[in-house]
């Protein structure tokens, strides 16, 4: 058993009173600084400051662990706060002072009172720290023996839930218990003024008799982040006088938390967005089409013959595109190109004019066909040129006809670069009538179209894949959400969301489909949805968050314990088929078991043992135990069922060592669990001292 000095206990208790003025010497000075948790550099609230040469509170640290108090200049100052070591720092004329103080995990665990005599200090049972959800519930009783009090007295008496993991105390509400003459003496004082006094609103006054003891109700709820951390709750409790402090002590009255729930299992399934105010809607963009138009002429004419082989099909087929061009509100005639050709068979100039000339005849003949409106912002493009006896030879290998081509190609070599004496001497050949002027030669005499139309159209999947691959920073929501919907393949789905978010982080469908998907992985996510979460206060906003995203939050802040914020969400859902397994597990959580008992125990066995636990039906979960199987798990919970029992007999010893056999049972099958029993209010008393089982627990079971 170890108790904390007198002046530590007492600086702790009066943490929640104002200072107690000192007189100001000569030789004081105003002394200011921070205090810090050494290693994380954590800022420290309510360090209290005591002046160790008159033994007298100076002051406490804030939010940002700031102080500021008057000192003398030769003293030595004390700090002190629950957690860490006492730490002294000699003032020596300073007037800035920053410390760093060394945590203490262990010290909390020491501080344990027992067996006080009735009339030596307060009486404060054991009590059970409640989880419920993210709330740690305190009930307790506190007895004032009245040989310890007196009226011209006042006890103050502060409950604290201290975070062993975090290393962080959290304060409940004090109880200010005054003597019936110490009361009237603060009223009466000639400056007391009741706005200004902390503990104004937590005082009560002794109306018994004066031989009568005083017992005190503290019932408190602490909210907490992580309802698996290891908790224990000290009670800090200091009497004064009007001069100085006449008792003070510390006990701790609980440690870890009773909360059979931890064990709940479930399995929830993520769901994808479905709501059509939410889906990105299909988007167009403008891309290019082309199509070819090839008109043939007579030798000799620049007139267009519709007659001539397909040349009445080919001008409906461009005539048609025009028409289509001007119909769809989508499209825009991008550019028009003709290109008029002559074949090579007579003088080359003569040749170059009846290209011209065709090219310029057929553009009359079709711009007149094409409305004004249609090619107004159209780029038209006209060229026109002579064949060369080059094409005429890859016609002719082109059809196999390779002794005709050799004849062809030696003529060129022959009269390289002079197209008129090739023209001359083409015609010595003996197959140039039967063969080139006939067949080949009328296929060099045409006009060809190219008519390039732009529409906007929504992507192909083929062409957003080549985006992605290409510069996915280009791709619109709408894309990323139909490449990642029509993925089968997970990790590149998991892929495409996250690079959605990071170019589009207003993009809640994919957060929300996102979330979905690390649920139905294991390894749900809540800080994926967290940045569109709205204020749960304003219910407005959170109704008109979308349904599927609510859920997936919900379930992945199941998933990171956060209960009471998943409840939030969840509580004014449809209770559909989609979301109403979620809701009763978060019921169940969140500690309305009554309402969902009988489903959960429908679901599992081992389940509505828990919830029977937590109903602190413990008879009933005690009987229902004992048809569990024996996984690691299972045993646990026979354990806790029996030590319950165990705590309601405490003549049956068989109860005790049969809880004691199924927690050795449990943390022989899986060793991690000696980590909860460690934080567990309900077998913590099952391990010794350094928090393991006894020796013999093992023994029993090998």
């Amino acid at each position: 058993m170890k108790l904390f000095r007198n002046n530590h206990i007492r600086g702790l208790a009066m943490l929640l009173l104002a200072a107690i003025p000192a007189g100001v010497s000569a030789a004081d000075l105003n002394v200011r600084g921070k205090v810090l948790a050494q290693g994380s550099g954590k800022p420290l609230e309510g360090v209290v400051i005591v002046d160790l040469a008159t033994d007298l509170l100076l002051g406490t640290t804030n939010a940002f662990g700031e102080y500021s108090i008057t000192a003398d200049e030769n003293t030595t100052l004390q700090f002190e706060v629950l957690g860490c070591k006492d730490l002294q720092e000699p003032v020596k004329g300073r007037i800035e002072i920053n410390v760093s103080m060394f945590p203490e995990a262990e010290m909390l665990q020491e501080v344990v009172v027992t067996g006080k005599s009735h009339y030596k200090g307060l009486v404060l049972p054991p009590a059970d720290l409640i989880l419920e959800g993210n709330d740690i519930t305190l009930k307790t009783t506190v007895t004032i023996p009245h040989q310890l009090f007196s009226s011209s007295a006042r006890m103050i008496i502060q409950p604290a839930i201290y975070n062993v993991t975090t290393r962080t105390v959290n304060y409940l509400k004090p109880v200010v218990f005054d003597g019936f003459r110490y009361n009237a003496t603060q009223h009466r004082m000639l400056d007391w003024d009741a706005s200004k006094d902390p503990l104004n609103d937590f005082v009560q006054v002794k109306k018994t008799s004066r031989r009568a003891d005083d017992t005190i109700f503290i019932s408190d709820k602490l909210r907490v982040d992580n309802p698996r951390h290891d908790f224990m709750c000290v009670v800090f409790s200091s009497m004064e006088n009007y001069n100085r402090i006449i008792y003070a002590d510390t006990t701790r009255i609980a440690r870890g938390t009773v909360n059979p729930m931890r064990f709940l299992s479930y399995s929830l399934n993520g769901v994808v967005m479905t709501d059509e105010n939410y889906i990105p809607k299909p988007e167009v963009q403008l891309r290019d089409a082309s199509g070819q138009v090839k008109l043939v002429f007579a030798l000799g004419s620049p007139n267009l013959d519709l007659s001539m082989g397909d040349n009445t099909a080919e001008m409906n087929k461009m005539l048609r595109e025009f028409e289509i061009i001007q119909s769809d509100p989508d499209m825009t005639l991008k550019s028009f190109t003709i290109v008029g050709t002559a074949s090579p068979e007579g003088p080359y100039a003569v040749n170059k004019k009846l290209a011209d000339s065709r090219m310029h005849s057929a553009l009359d003949k079709i711009m007149a066909a094409v409305p004004e409106a249609t090619r107004r912002n159209a780029r038209i493009i006209y060229d026109s040129n002579v064949a060369g006896w080059p094409e005429v030879e890859k016609l002719l290998r082109a059809d196999g006809l390779t002794s005709e081509a050799d004849a062809v190609k030696a003529v060129i070599d022959a009269n390289a670069g002079n197209i008129d004496r090739q023209t001359r001497a083409m015609r010595a050949l003996p197959f140039y009538k039967t063969t080139l002027l006939e067949d080949y030669l009328p296929r060099l005499r045409k006009v060809e179209y190219r008519i390039v139309s732009s529409r906007y159209r929504p992507l192909t999947e083929s062409e957003i894949v080549e985006l992605y691959n290409k510069d996915y920073r280009t791709l619109s929501p709408y894309h990323f959400w139909k490449l990642y919907t029509e993925s089968a393949d997970t990790a590149r789905r998991e892929e495409i969301m996250r690079r959605a978010l990071e170019i589009h982080p207003e993009f809640i469908t994919a957060a929300s489909d996102l979330t979905a998907l690390t649920i139905d992985c294991d390894r749900a996510d809540e800080s994926i949805l967290k940045p569109f979460a709205p204020d749960m206060a304003d219910v407005a906003a959170v109704r008109k968050f979308p349904l599927e995203a609510r859920y997936n939050l919900a379930v992945a802040s199941m998933a990171g314990n956060h209960y009471s914020y998943a409840d939030s969400l969840l509580y004014d859902m449809p209770d559909d088929a989609r979301f109403h397994k979620a809701k009763m597990y978060c019921a169940a959580l969140n500690g309305r078991y009554a309402s969902v008992l009988q489903e959960i125990a429908e679901e599992s066995p081992f389940n509505e043992v828990l919830m029977l636990l937590a109903l602190h039906n413990n008879s009933r979960a005690y009987e229902k135990s004992r048809q569990l199987g024996e996984s690691a798990e299972e045993e646990y919970i026979k354990a806790i069922a029996a030590n319950r029992m165990a705590d309601a007999d405490a003549a049956n010893g068989f109860l005790y060592l049969e809880a004691s056999t199924h927690l050795a049972n449990a943390i022989r099958k899986k060793p991690e669990l000696l980590d909860t029993a460690r934080i567990d209010g309900d077998v913590i008393d099952l391990l010794d001292e350094d928090g393991n089982l006894p020796d013999d627990e093992f023994s029993d079971t090998e």
